[in-house]
């Protein structure tokens, strides 16, 4: 009769945060702590990630969509899990380990205990909507256009869908609707390189929904 028998803990899918917290770790080096992954993570501006010049990473503030308690408790269960470890002889750097590897190529679902898993509060960054456009429709065919968009892009270049373009920034294409490369670059998300890499592909999309 012990307390977790009776009172199983509740389950869920972390598959996309392990995959975003592991992601930050390999593009970051695997030479810092969990303080300054967890910053690039969240979007953070801080000295030290200005001066590596981690703002300009694809997975810089992938995960403002959960606080820093939330993410705290996926790193905590992942270093558990042995898909993280702590080199304590490079000052706590987190390095993945083997086993890391076919989570991120999605080969593995990672099932993790229920914690506060909702959306931290609105907090202004450069991932936010833009005033005025909180609201969309995930239903919208042209939001589904872009996404299936991104999911083939993803696929041919071999990496994870929100490397390419992140939900919030696909939302607020598909409600503004840009019809050029400057009003496309005007959205939250789209910066230079990614304007460059995929402005064309996406402008194409919309013109079609």
């Amino acid at each position: 009769n012990c307390d977790v028998c009776l009172n199983p803990p509740t389950l869920w899918d972390g598959t996309e945060a392990a995959q975003k917290l592991l992601s930050t770790v390999y593009r970051t080096g695997q030479r810092f702590g969990a303080g300054h992954v967890l910053d690039v993570l969240l979007g953070k501006t801080t000295e030290k990630i200005d001066r590596f010049g981690h703002n300009q990473l694809s997975v810089f503030g992938i995960g403002a969509a959960h606080t820093d308690k939330v993410w705290r408790a996926v790193l905590r269960q992942l270093v558990v899990r042995g898909l993280l470890e702590v080199d304590h002889t490079a000052y706590g750097a987190l390095k993945l380990t083997q086993a890391a590897r076919p989570v991120l190529k999605g080969e593995e679902t990672v099932m993790l205990r229920a914690i506060e898993v909702r959306p931290a509060r609105s907090k202004k960054s450069r991932f936010a909507p833009s005033s005025g456009e909180g609201v969309h429709n995930d239903e919208d065919p042209l939001f589904l256009s872009l996404r299936a968009w991104r999911r083939e892009t993803a696929n041919e270049k071999g990496v994870p869908a929100y490397v390419i373009l992140h939900d919030a920034t696909l939302r607020e294409i598909a409600a503004r609707r840009p019809a050029t490369l400057a009003k496309l670059g005007e959205i939250s998300g789209l910066g230079t390189k990614k304007l460059e890499a995929y402005g064309e592909a996406v402008l194409g999309v919309v013109a079609e929904g």
